[in-house]
């Protein structure tokens, strides 16, 4: 019975401690929700995330997100890998803490530029920078939510993810 019961938390924390390649466990966010004018659309085809749209700051907005909800048990994880291409832009990786935050849509975030050609990205979460302030440090277990993000100035998205997992 101890075996049993040892097997199934193993099981559960590792079921917790990964990203999910099902799409419908994504959703698509954009600055709509505050008024924003951005637009965004997104498929999976071939274990594919496609987002396709554009990022605008008019009317105070600025980004869209491809957005994961997750919980984390193991502390031991050190960040994020993917494979992207895209349109010669700059994106972001963000994590939304569990908590109280100023202002409440403060996040962690890093940077990563794509080109026309498969890259992997590793994004350690210790080099992740704060936008606002979180009560909770950066530990994988305060995760709220992982994002793929276009944010902070008018562009055309363009941009191809895969192979996703935490590390």
């Amino acid at each position: 019975m101890k075996g049993i019961l040892f097997l199934l938390i193993g099981l559960s924390l590792f079921t917790q401690s990964e990203i999910s390649s099902n799409p419908n466990d994504w959703y698509g966010v954009t600055d709509r929700v505050m008024g924003g004018k951005s637009n965004l659309q997104v498929e999976f085809v071939e274990e594919t995330f496609i987002l396709r749209g554009n990022v605008t700051t008019q009317n105070n907005g600025g980004f869209v997100r491809l957005v994961q909800d997750i919980k984390l048990n193991d502390d031991s994880l050190s960040g994020i890998s993917f494979l992207a291409k895209g349109n010669d832009e700059v994106y972001e990786i963000h994590a939304t803490l569990k908590g109280m935050k100023m202002p409440p849509w403060s996040y962690m975030s890093r940077s990563f530029q794509v080109t026309d050609k498969w890259k992997r990205y590793e994004i350690y979460f210790k080099d992740l920078k704060s936008s606002g302030y979180s009560a909770r440090k950066m530990e994988p277990k305060n995760i709220n939510n992982i994002a793929f993000a276009g944010y902070g100035r008018d562009f055309d998205v363009n941009l191809m993810i895969k192979d996703i997992s935490v590390f």
